[in-house]
């Protein structure tokens, strides 16, 4: 079968002098080929533009044409065009998806311990870069430069646009923490608790004390200064020092507090987020002073594709205080699980060997006294030039 460039037909020949017909074809260089018979009738394929003068020839032999099949881009454009609305669609989702890679649409967060996600995408909303802008790096050094002028949580920044995705990578400013301690910079391990050294390992470093012993906060466990034979030379300490030490707590709660409570009111209002720009959509907010307010954000789609458009949605709750009067074995167990939270919250990296509780009442309340043993590495890196 010969492939012609406007596209081919097959068509089959019946009745009157089809082999005369044929002939008449080939004679006028007319481009047929494929001629086959099957079951007595005769079969050819031809150029779709030559197609219709064949086929007024054939008439002239008494035969009698018919096109059994085509093949070729230009019959499934033609198709195209009696479906306008199919056409204009297309044309006009391929220009969506254009027109979409030129905004961020979607932002990954790198390198964050404390801060969450969400607190990280607020702040860079704040500074002017969120999902919808444009995807140039103008934009983004502009969000790199306030972000870092606008908060000292974050030590470093670096956003990466490809396409319509970011990728913002970020150091936090830890400052009490070691790894805010490059590895080259000479340190001290100094304690961050007053206890009893049980245990020591040290990688780099000068130990300063001997197991057992009893070191004060803020005194230097592991020093980086190191004597190498008639020098002193200044080393980057690592180690991991155990320590048993204690901590005493107080939590407290009156029979009679006045506590705030959903008073059963809400409202909502919306805003439509389009390139940047707000726009409200009403709402039934009133005065908000005595509400707390939740928000929710939900991106726009059209076929899985993220559009331009967020609805940002403010949910509004009313409170109201009221007084509450406990007896004294609610207090006992409020006052117990504020333990426990504690202990949770501050105490998760330690080891908790024991809990000694003192629990008292008066005529106003109820007040827990709690003395916490504790074990678990008390070192941390400080610069030796800050002693």
């Amino acid at each position: 079968m010969r492939s012609f460039p406007n596209g081919t037909v097959t068509f089959s020949m019946t009745g009157g002098y089809a082999e005369n017909f044929l002939n008449e074809l080939f004679a006028r260089k007319m481009n047929v080929s494929g001629v086959k018979n099957s079951d007595g009738i005769l079969y050819a394929d031809i150029g779709r533009n030559t197609y219709p003068a064949a086929a007024r020839l054939a008439r002239q032999y008494g035969v009698r044409t018919r096109a059994v099949k085509r093949r070729g881009v230009s019959f499934r454009l033609a198709a195209l065009w009696k479906r306008p609305g199919l056409v204009l669609g297309s044309f006009a989702a391929v220009a969506l998806v254009l027109v979409l890679k030129l905004f961020v649409w979607h932002i990954e967060i790198h390198g964050n311990e404390e801060l969450t996600d969400v607190q990280i995408l607020g702040m860079l909303e704040q500074n002017g870069f969120t999902a919808g802008v444009y995807a140039n790096d103008t934009n983004a050094l502009s969000a790199e430069r306030r972000m870092m002028m606008s908060t000292d949580k974050i030590k470093w920044i670096n956003i990466e646009v490809n396409g319509s995705r970011a990728d913002v990578y970020l150091t936090e400013n830890n400052s009490g923490k070691s790894a805010d301690i490059d590895t080259k910079t000479p340190c001290n391990i100094v304690a961050a608790r007053t206890g009893v050294i049980v245990d020591a390992d040290v990688v780099s470093g000068k130990m300063q004390y001997e197991k057992g012993s009893g070191v004060a906060e803020g005194s230097v466990i592991v020093s980086g200064t190191v004597s190498s034979g008639d020098a002193v030379i200044l080393v980057h300490s690592e180690a991991k020092v155990i320590a048993d030490f204690t901590e005493d707590v107080e939590f407290s709660m009156d029979y009679t507090t006045t506590e705030k409570v959903p008073s059963g009111k809400t409202y909502t209002d919306r805003q439509l987020m389009l390139f940047g720009m707000v726009f409200p959509l009403g709402g039934d907010i009133a005065d908000t002073g005595n509400m707390v307010c939740t928000e929710s954000t939900e991106v726009c789609r059209l076929w899985g594709i993220e559009l331009p458009v967020k609805i940002k949605t403010a949910s509004y709750t009313q409170y109201k205080d009221i007084t509450v009067t406990r007896k004294a074995e609610d207090v006992q167990r409020i006052l117990e699980s504020r333990l426990e939270m504690y202990e949770y919250n501050f105490l998760k990296g330690y080891e908790i060997l024991g809990t000694e509780k003192d629990l008292s009442f008066d005529d106003n309340g109820g007040v827990l006294k709690a003395h916490i043993k504790l074990r678990g590495d008390i070192g941390v890196k400080q610069p030796i030039y800050q002693h």
